[in-house]
């Protein structure tokens, strides 16, 4: 009979146990992946960034202001809509042809070309750097990878092959833009103007080792 009546405290008591023990908690583990900014906007001025944001709408105006001549002879370099994906630009030496984009305030864009001059790419522990070493345009800075294309800091050099004029050191000298490419081992650097009504395109094509500028 004792045996009984422990049996059914004991019982009892584990069920009271039960019924006040809190609920197990079920803790949920994030998986979701946050992304960085991309470099850039850590140094972009808030005007260039404003430039940057106008460019292609800007660069859509001055396309459909160009000649259906003009736009057939330049082709995809001067066509907003011709970047193509996998932009990555391999260190060394380009060709580099420099094509302006200018819209009077009538009438249709002119388009102005420059020789081959030569540029160069390299990798360092700051990023992608760009220096145009000869001729005219003389500019330097450096693509930060932005999805499907480059945002380029940079500013004009007092000549070719000059680089000691960083972004932000000159504000006057700043440059801004997109680098995209456009085909086979050809890229262009689209750079915004100080107003929508101009634009620069360096179209950059690599050379061979030998063929780069001595010096």
């Amino acid at each position: 009979m004792y045996r009984r009546i422990a049996t059914l405290f004991l019982c009892a008591t584990l069920a009271a146990c039960a019924a006040k023990a809190p609920p197990p908690q079920v803790v949920f583990v994030s998986t979701v992946k946050v992304e960085e900014p991309p470099a850039w906007r850590a140094s972009i001025r808030p005007e260039d960034e404003a430039r940057l944001g106008d460019l292609r709408a800007n660069w859509d105006g001055l396309h459909a202001k160009l000649t259906p001549r003009v736009r057939t002879a330049q082709g995809r370099l001067v066509d907003p809509q011709a970047g193509l994906d996998m932009p990555g630009v391999t260190p060394g030496s380009y060709h580099c042809r420099v094509v302006k984009l200018r819209t009077p305030r009538r009438g249709a864009a002119t388009v102005r070309s420059s020789s081959n001059d030569f540029c160069y790419v390299s990798g360092t522990a700051e990023g992608v750097a760009f220096v145009k070493q000869t001729g005219a345009d003389p500019a330097a800075g450096y693509f930060y990878p932005d999805g499907k294309r480059y945002v380029f800091l940079g500013a004009r050099q007092r000549r070719a092959g000059d680089n000691s004029i960083g972004y932000g050191n000159q504000p006057a000298r700043d440059m801004v833009g997109v680098v995209e490419r456009v085909g086979g081992f050809r890229w262009r650097l689209a750079v915004a103007g100080a107003d929508g009504r101009q634009l620069d395109i360096y179209e950059l094509t690599p050379v061979p080792v030998d063929q780069q500028p001595r010096g």
